[in-house]
């Protein structure tokens, strides 16, 4: 693979690949004021005694891997607006 050095040829390069992500996940993008963020998230989990491993932000949803207050392995899917855990795997 070869890298472009010039500082021009890097900005064009990132504007189009931009220009691309941007168009290709805005309409699937949830509104950033309608959804917790990511530290929002996370610090929901970690008062509830989940350790967490692995955060997938899908929609309106998120996926959350981790451990519960027990240590045993827990897979999550929360409501990303409201914080409502909406279901609940325990791994044995």
């Amino acid at each position: 693979m070869k890298i472009a050095t010039t500082s021009s040829a890097l900005c064009v390069a990132s504007a189009i690949v931009l220009l691309a992500v941007g168009n290709a996940t805005f309409a699937q993008t949830p509104a950033a004021s309608n959804v917790l963020s990511l530290a929002d998230l996370e610090s929901r989990m970690v008062a509830q005694g989940i350790s967490i491993r692995e955060i997938e932000l899908r929609d309106l949803v998120a996926e959350v891997e981790g451990r519960d207050a027990s240590g045993r392995k827990v897979e999550l899917l929360v409501d990303r607006r409201s914080g409502e855990i909406l279901s609940r795997k325990l791994d044995k």
